[in-house]
Order: C-alpha cells, then structure tokens, then sequence
C-alpha cells in the first residue's frame, strides 16, 4: 500500500481480517470517516457558493457514500438475495443489517430531495416575475420537507414489518384528541395556510386590519406579527386576521389622499379650484402621474368645499403626514397671493316678526336703562325694609 495515507492504511487492515464481525465494524469506522470529512467538507463549501448549493452537494455526497458502503456490505455478507426479497415482498426472518442498511440508505435519499427542493424553491437569484412570495416558496419547502420525511418513516415502518394498519387506527385516535385539545390552534394553523395561498399582504406592508393599523414584521403559520404606528407589536392569531377587513395600503405601490378646504360664497368656486391645482401640481411630496384634482363636492354653511386629491408613492404614514402637511400650506399660501377667502364659520340670525323682531340699542339708550333698572331695585329693597 505504497502512497496511501497512514490513517486510511490503518482504517484499511481490519478489512483484511478473516472474520465478518471485525470486517463489518471496520467499513462502518471507515464510513463514519469519510461521512465526517463530507460533512465538514460541505461547511467549506458554504463559505465560498450558497447555501442551498452547497448542500445539495453534501447530500449527493451522503447518498453516495451510504449506497456504497450498503453494497459492499451486502457484497461482504452474501445478502443479496435476501436484499432483493425485502424490497420486493418484505417478508419476515431477514437479516436485521439488511434492514439497517436500506433504512440508511431510505434517509439519505429524502435527504437528498429535501436538499434539492430546497435549492429549487430557496435558492438562486431572486426574481421579480414569480409568482409565489418568498414566504409561500419557504412554507412550501417546510411542507414538503415533512412530507417526504413521513413517507420516509412509513417506508422504514414497512421494511421493519410494521402492521401500518394498526398504527394508522392508533393515529388516527389521537389526531382526534389532539384536535380536540388544541382546536384554536389548529385553526390558527389552518388559516395560516389560507393566508399564504391567498396572499393579502407580505412582510413590510403597511396595513390595517380590523382595529389595528401597522406594519408587518413577521408571518408564521400561526400567527401575523404587526408593528403599529406607535411603535407597539401586535400579535394576531391567523383566525384573527382571517375573520377581519384586511386593508393593504402598499400592494400598489401608491396611495391617494383627500384634503378639504372652504372657499367663501363670493368666490367663483372655478377660479379657486385653478388656484387650489397650480398650489399642489409642483410639489415634490405627490406624485405628478397620476395628476392631482380639484373638485367641488358639498355646499357647507359658510362655504363651497372644495375636495384635493393626491397621490402618494411609496406609501408610508410619513409620506403621508408629509404630503398632507405640504398641501395645506402651499394651498393656503396660494389662497392669500390670489385674494380667495377661507372664511370664518357664520350663523344669520333672525328674529320673528310676530315678536317684533330685533331691536338694536345704542349705547346711550343703554345706560339709561342699566340706571333706571339700578334706581327700581333700590326703591324696591327700601320698600322691604321695616319702619324705624
């Protein structure tokens, strides 16, 4: 064994061995090895690819190591026929490693696929034009991932000869107690999966659902975390937000807003509305397309209000604090320059005519009657007063 690494010469004599004992536990050393140096290897790997790829690559790897290492063992054994026979008929009295040997090699390969399916759904550059989220692609491989490690523990149920029947009634029993115990949740969990399929908002949002307004921070398969305007975190069961109005105030990518103002009644409402337009078409906080309006909408009691309506990008509240702040000032500071009056509110008065109306007295008249009152109550507090 002239040029082969001291370790793996030592690794190697006990495969030499005569005896099937010191030959199988001699494979399995030199698996468990070379399994850890792939191991390792695949760490190596992350630093310089991505991840998924990475471990696509360590799985491959695993598989291939464990199918080797079952085949020569079987080789070793002469277990080839009772191989066969497990795998077609799965019959009772087989040797145990055979079985040890293809559960082995059955984890590898789910592993593997879950590393594929990882690296098909969560890897690769990011592309605008898919039509899934990224939260939809992980809770899709999460999914599947459990999917293919089930099918993978019923497959070893089968190659160990266990009565499925049996421990699907025995599954079944205790799903139902479980449901039953933990019903909410598993609701929660139900209107989890409805979420994501139908998709009415993303992480980064801003929104408002029922009572609570906000972004959202996180999505789980149980609950919707939301940071509100206040700075506080909300957390709402997905029954919760399933059961409510959910408004998505980002997924245009624009938001309108209305702003009111009150012209007097002496001002051509036309001529205002032209004023009120220029103010607002040149400022930067609104967007220019789609164009800002101006439209009178109600008759109030000291004015015609006209309705400005704007458009913001990139929606958030400080947008649109900033926006409104910046209409208002530009439309009040264009009212002034063009003479138009926001008036003051103003209630008529008028007095009934079978009453006699309003009578109006100057100050003159006034004062006589505040001197008159003055003397009748004093003559009148004289008139009380007993006689000394």
């Amino acid at each position: 064994m002239t040029g082969v690494p001291l370790s793996v010469s030592i690794l190697w004599r006990p495969l030499q061995s005569d005896s099937p004992f010191d030959e199988t536990v001699a494979i399995v050393a030199v698996a468990i090895v070379i399994g850890a140096m792939i191991w390792h290897f695949g760490k190596r790997l992350q630093t310089q690819f991505q991840t998924e790829d990475a471990e696509v690559v360590r799985a491959g790897l695993m598989l291939v190591l464990t199918s080797v290492v079952a085949t020569v063992l079987l080789a070793r054994w002469n277990a080839t026929n009772e191989m066969l026979s497990i795998v077609g008929i799965i019959q009772y009295g087989v040797d145990a490693g055979v079985r040890v040997l293809l559960t082995a090699v059955l984890f590898a390969a789910a592993y593997t696929v879950t590393r594929v399916l990882k690296r098909l759904l969560l890897g690769g550059k990011r592309s605008a034009s898919r039509t899934t989220s990224e939260h939809q692609r992980r809770v899709t491989f999460y999914v599947s991932q459990v999917a293919i490690y089930i099918v993978a523990v019923f497959g070893t149920f089968s190659l160990w000869g266990i009565q499925l029947s049996n421990l699907l009634f025995g599954a079944g029993v205790l799903g139902i107690i479980l449901g039953l115990a933990f019903q909410n949740t598993l609701g929660s969990i139900l209107a989890g999966f409805v979420l994501m399929l139908s998709r009415p908002f993303e992480v980064g949002h801003w929104v408002r659902i029922g009572d609570h307004e906000g972004f959202i921070t996180e999505i789980t398969i149980n609950h919707v975390r939301l940071r509100n305007l206040d700075g506080e975190h909300v957390v709402l069961p997905n029954e919760t937000v399933g059961n409510r109005t959910i408004i998505n105030r980002s997924v245009e990518g624009k938001l309108r807003h209305r702003v009111e103002v009150g012209v007097d009644y002496e001002v051509d409402p036309a001529h205002a509305e032209s004023v009120a337009l220029e103010a607002i078409e040149e400022l930067d906080e609104i967007l220019s397309q789609p164009a800002p309006q101006v439209f009178p909408v109600r008759f109030d009691d000291s004015s015609v209000i006209l309705e400005l309506r704007f458009w913001i990008g990139n929606p958030t509240p400080q947008r649109k604090w900033r926006a409104v702040q910046a209409v208002i000032h530009g439309v009040k500071a264009e009212f002034e320059a063009e003479g138009v009056k926001i008036p003051f509110p103003q209630r008529e008065l008028t007095g009934r005519t079978e009453a006699g109306g309003f009578r109006v007295v100057d100050d003159r008249s006034s004062e006589f009657a505040y001197s008159e009152r003055s003397e009748l109550s004093e003559r009148s507090e004289l008139s009380k007063r007993p006689h000394e």
